[in-house]
């Protein structure tokens, strides 16, 4: 991908007085181009007579706000302008870069924007994008949250500056890990940080540290060699292999052994292990499930997706996906089911639910009708 910034922009800067600063503003329309929008957070002080740092944001599920919300703290102590694309998804990469292109364009339409000092933050494919993007030498860094380069792996050239982060339960964790001493065998100026949690945006302390790095006041720091970080590695690798051959028997087995694991009180390598596992096992089956869907193989999808809720049960979403799925594929019983899962299990999304085409012929159930009043209450 590239995106030249010199060239996206529009001439003179329009005039920001209309829009908030200090707040979150959960949407500014391109102008122009009313299916683009971004979130936007402006620094209190901000003012278009001086230029100021930009810090873009990329969440796999286009919630822009999210991200924008987490860094905004941390922007207003620094002085950085933060903007997260609410169409910028995991997908095809062609709309990705559209969003892009939109947000880049437009905020340098309206915003005095130091083009020195572009930067990128991107969450689990949001990451990968925004490392993608940097190989340019358009972006001053990245902040690459729960995903690396990829598989193609850690290219030999990085013109940016990286910090690199990721929970210790998180499935990405371990090439986060891989890429961060590959960083340091090559000199790479970077910084590894691990958190308490699983895949996810980094939490809000860490974005001042981030900053700060980029700003200079927070040194470099790769990850520690560590040989049971590798083993831990290995081991995840080895159980996700068994599950990809098992059978559905055996898959539930293991699955249920993992959740065991996972919900242990104590921090501890098994534990790791386990929440890793049955995360990537989760969100691997989600993005089966919606490659399927997309290609109208409904019933392989609805297989993936209750392979997903094998590995989380009490996932409410997942067990929406599960009843889309299977409507689709015209099993309308098992869809109901779903549904009542997914209600119990905290789903709220009932105008979703309502808006659905695939669930057309589930609405005429009564146990329908019954899900959907008790997800108004």
């Amino acid at each position: 991908m590239r995106i030249a910034i010199a060239y996206l922009l529009a001439g003179a800067v329009m005039p920001a007085q209309v829009l908030p600063r200090g707040e979150v503003v959960d949407r500014v329309t391109v102008t122009g181009n009313d299916r683009q929008s971004y979130a936007l957070y402006l620094p209190s002080q901000y003012t278009a007579e001086r230029t100021w740092p930009v810090l873009f944001c990329l969440d796999p599920g286009a919630r822009g706000r999210l991200p924008v919300e987490r860094f905004a703290k941390a922007a207003e102590k620094a002085g950085w302008v933060v903007a997260g694309s609410n169409n910028s998804r995991n997908g095809p990469m062609e709309p990705v870069h559209e969003a892009i292109r939109a947000m880049l364009t437009d905020t340098h339409a309206r915003f005095s924007i130091d083009d020195s000092r572009v930067y990128a933050a991107g969450f689990s494919g949001g990451a990968r994008v925004a490392l993608s993007w940097g190989l340019n030498g358009q972006l001053a860094g990245v902040i690459a949250c729960s995903a690396a380069f990829g598989a193609a792996g850690t290219p030999n050239q990085i013109p940016m500056r990286i910090f690199a982060t990721a929970g210790i339960d998180d499935f990405n964790h371990d090439e986060l890990y891989r890429m961060s001493r590959e960083l340091a065998r090559r000199g790479v100026e970077h910084r590894f940080v691990e958190f308490e949690g699983g895949h996810e945006w980094l939490p809000e302390p860490l974005t001042f540290e981030a900053l700060d790095f980029f700003a200079g006041r927070v040194p470099h720091q790769a990850a520690t060699e560590s040989k049971e970080t590798e083993k831990q590695a290995r081991e995840t690798e080895r159980i996700l292999a068994e599950l990809a051959s098992a059978s559905d028997t055996e898959k539930y087995s293991l699955l249920r052994q993992m959740n065991k694991n996972a919900a242990k009180a104590n921090d501890s390598p098994e534990r790791r292990v386990a929440r890793r596992v049955i995360g990537g096992v989760s969100v691997g089956a989600l993005e089966e499930t919606r490659g399927l869907m997309t290609e109208h193989r409904y019933s392989e999808a609805a297989r993936a997706a209750e392979t997903g809720l094998m590995a989380q049960p009490e996932n409410g979403n997942a067990w929406y996906t599960l009843a889309v799925a299977q409507a689709a594929a015209g099993n309308n019983k098992r869809a109901v089911e779903a549904l009542e899962h997914a209600e119990a299990n905290g789903f709220r999304g009932w105008e979703r639910m309502e808006a659905e085409p695939l669930l057309t012929k589930v609405r005429r159930e009564a146990r329908y009708r019954a899900v959907l009043e008790k997800m108004k209450r």
